[in-house]
């Protein structure tokens, strides 16, 4: 059965691919840090038109928060000067069944931008962007609709993470 299996996947690679993200960034000015290095997050907006009968723009502002916090990035509170707010530029849910009969057809696809601003003054200080997207696969990548939020906002992490850092948030990376 093992050797099966083996012998299926191994087959199927050729028409298989994981998740890959796309980035781009715009720093208007160098980090600053608060004292305290905390930022309050907006709720998300869903500016797809989309209707899944999904939440979008609470789920996309709860994997935020959540990614900050683990990332220890950010201290999460409400009344920090440093602001991040998030746009869902772009969903759609796609099909592994399309994605498994011709790769790219079916494709899952997220765009999520996030701006860094500064109050008083709203001083935009960086926007990052993030194309995530599954174009090819079978069954295996079932369920990319319900984790392709997630994969965006790792990535736009990963930019706040170089912003924070001081160096400017280089290329696309494969997740």
């Amino acid at each position: 059965m093992k050797r099966t299996l083996t012998a299926m996947l191994v087959s199927l690679g050729p028409f298989a691919s994981g998740c890959a993200t796309e980035q781009a960034s715009r720093v208007e000015a160098p980090y600053v840090p608060d004292r305290d290095q905390t930022v309050r997050v907006v709720r998300c907006e869903d500016r797809t038109g989309t209707q899944t009968g999904r939440d979008l723009a609470r789920e996309a502002t709860q994997h935020l928060v959540e990614k900050l916090q683990d990332a220890k990035l950010f201290q999460v509170a409400d009344d920090a000067s440093l602001v991040l707010t998030c746009d869902i530029e772009r969903f759609e849910e796609g099909s592994a069944l399309k994605r498994w009969l011709m790769p790219g057809w079916g494709a899952t696809q997220a765009d999520i931008a996030v701006m860094a601003w500064r109050q008083p003054g709203d001083q935009i200080l960086a926007t990052f962007r993030s194309h995530a997207h599954v174009d090819a696969g079978g069954l295996y990548t079932i369920g990319a609709d319900r984790y392709i939020l997630s994969v965006a906002l790792d990535d736009i992490v990963g930019q706040l993470r170089q912003w924070r850092a001081g160096t400017p948030p280089q290329g696309g990376a494969q997740k």
